[in-house]
């Protein structure tokens, strides 16, 4: 009877989340900031383990199902129910990544891990892919690879509408209610912009009664924890979210298949409300984070195009063996790549690429700058004649199947080019005049939809190239082209008497492209932009080529765990 009773204990506690568990089992120690799932609940079925080499899509193939870790104790995320069963957002993610891959939702099995523990499960193969609430972190780049976003976590407020609270800035002379274990009451300490005092709670139940019973007026935690707790509290209200961490599926690294696979799925179940049905059922009061629709109609692989084994490609071995940067650029591309009169290379990227050399390899003239054209351009990054492509690439479905590449390093979408003695500053400006457009460009394609939005009308020339489109501008054919700035930008630092806003109507990402299957070195290149970012230098030189306002890098929070310099010796 004894025995039993104690089960029924721990069942309990297990389902109420409530972590005083900890000190009567003794079992672990949570970490520092989640509260620790129950480990010996659920005994996981051993995995016949496959060869460390063999690729995630080739095992879950050769398997039948995807091996999924997830949390236990992280509601509504992952979570096990009353009747002993995985449920939540991340469990409902991961069928419908299993009905996508493998034509079944059930094709799928579950395995506990916690987020201190997860890259250990990934690495001796026990799990495929992660799903437990872990966020992106600049430190964690180098254990393993990230998708996309699915949830945007971060230090918010829980409180209700009554009360005012907005923002922290509306948290003078509140009472706050903050978990003694996670640091969130230093961190809104230190980066309110009022003084704040709070009171700490040992357990998250204490504080969501604390709430509860209008003890406090606000409960301050990581976003993740507010949504259990929101959850919990009748007419509770989550705001002021003011950090921003990704939560993102985790995988192996140097998976190229894999990591496309991912992260055009992604791209598809944005694009057909799959993912926003999922918030819809587990988080109604959230919306999904923002994602980008990357142009071009590649669908995403299928399974069975897997190769069997990871990649063992080593960009930095041989930029290190060859002692210098190799990047191929275009030659006619301003102001993002081209050459001078005297056949120097310069240009915005060029620049940036140089200052990446300096960085890495410790002298900016480390860099052999090699002229590539389009037709031969992938083929010469895929033989290592060079080890990165600039010029005003844009990132599109189709080279995300074919190449990897960088974060965005600016925005080239569609802007207005007009004459400088009657320039077009906005879309307002467009109203009642005759718009030019490119055929099949990115301009021709955009100009409906933000006419429409604007609440403008105009008339459409269309013309089958961007000169025509110019000289039909100067014989005041049309009154402004409508088009992606890299052509209009072209002719503004050619020839004097045009005018392009500064204002892009449509998101286009110029990216660095890259060998696909090292990720390693995908992560070197990023977090040197970002650290170039930090240190102004990235600002220094948009301003020597834009006038535009200092287009920001997205990167992960944290800073690097490995230094940013390939050593040539």
């Amino acid at each position: 009877m004894g025995r039993f009773v104690l089960l029924g204990l721990l069942l309990t506690l297990l389902l109420t989340g409530c972590s005083e568990m900890e000190g009567m089992m003794g079992l672990f120690v949570a970490p520092e900031t989640e509260e620790a799932p129950f480990s010996a609940f659920i005994t996981a079925t051993p995995e016949s383990l496959f060869p460390p080499e063999m690729s995630t899509a080739a095992r879950i193939q050769a398997r039948g199902a995807i091996v999924v870790g997830v949390r236990y104790d992280l509601e509504p995320f992952s979570y096990i129910t009353e009747n002993s069963e995985v449920a939540g957002l991340e469990v409902d993610l991961a069928r419908e990544l299993a009905r996508r891959w493998l034509g079944n939702p059930d094709a799928v099995r579950f395995r506990q891990v916690r987020s201190d523990s997860a890259f250990q499960h990934l690495k001796t193969g026990a799990v495929d892919i992660v799903l437990a609430g872990v966020g992106q972190t600049q430190e964690m780049e180098s254990q393993a690879d990230f998708g996309p976003p699915y949830f945007l976590n971060g230090l918010a407020l829980l409180t209700f509408p009554d009360t005012g609270i907005q923002s922290a800035a509306d948290l003078g002379n509140r009472n706050i209610a903050v978990l003694d274990w996670t640091g969130s009451g230093a961190k809104l300490q230190a980066t309110a912009p009022v003084s704040v005092t709070v009171t700490e709670y040992p357990h998250f139940l204490k504080a969501v009664d604390a709430l509860r019973l209008r003890q406090v007026d606000v409960y301050a935690d990581q976003r993740h924890r507010l949504e259990r707790a929101q959850r919990l509290i009748t007419g509770s209200t989550i705001v002021g979210q003011w950090t921003s961490e990704p939560v993102t599926l985790v995988f192996r690294e140097n998976d190229p298949f894999f990591y496309n696979l991912v992260k055009l799925t992604f791209q598809d179940m944005v694009a057909d409300g799959s993912l926003a049905a999922l918030y819809t059922r587990w988080l109604p009061t959230t919306t999904p984070p923002p994602l980008p629709a990357l142009p071009g109609a590649a669908p995403a692989p299928a399974l069975n195009q897997s190769p069997a084994q990871l990649s063992t490609l080593d960009v930095p071995a041989r930029i290190r063996q060859r002692g210098a940067l190799a990047v191929g650029y275009f030659t006619d591309r301003w102001p993002y790549s081209g050459d001078r009169a005297d056949g120097v290379a310069t240009g915005f990227e060029v620049r940036l690429l140089e200052r990446i050399a300096e960085r890495w390899l410790g002298d900016r003239q480390a860099i052999t700058l090699v002229p590539v054209t389009e037709a031969d351009a992938f083929a010469r990054l895929q033989q290592g004649d060079v080890d990165i492509l600039a010029g005003n690439w844009i990132a599109s479905r189709e080279i995300e199947l074919q190449m990897d590449f960088s974060i965005p390093i600016l925005d080239d979408g569609v802007s207005i080019f007009s004459l400088a003695g009657a320039p077009v500053e906005n879309l307002a400006g467009l109203n009642g005049k005759s718009v030019g457009v490119v055929a099949g460009s990115a301009g021709e394609t955009a100009l409906p939809g933000i006419a429409q939005a604007a609440g403008v009308a105009v008339s459409t020339m269309r013309y089958p190239d961007f000169a025509s489109a110019v000289e039909g501008l100067r014989q005041g054919a049309v009154g402004a082209i409508v088009i992606e700035r890299r052509p209009a930008l072209d002719v503004h630092f050619r020839e004097a008497g045009y005018f392009v806003t500064d204002e892009r109507y449509t998101a286009r990402p110029v990216v660095f492209i890259i060998p696909q299957g090292d990720s390693s070195f995908r992560d070197l290149l990023n977090l040197t932009l970002g650290a170039l970012q930090t240190n102004g230098v990235y600002a220094e030189l948009y301003g020597l080529w834009f006038d535009d306002a200092v287009y920001q890098l997205s990167l992960p929070p944290g800073q690097p765990a490995v230094p940013l310099l390939i050593p040539t010796n």
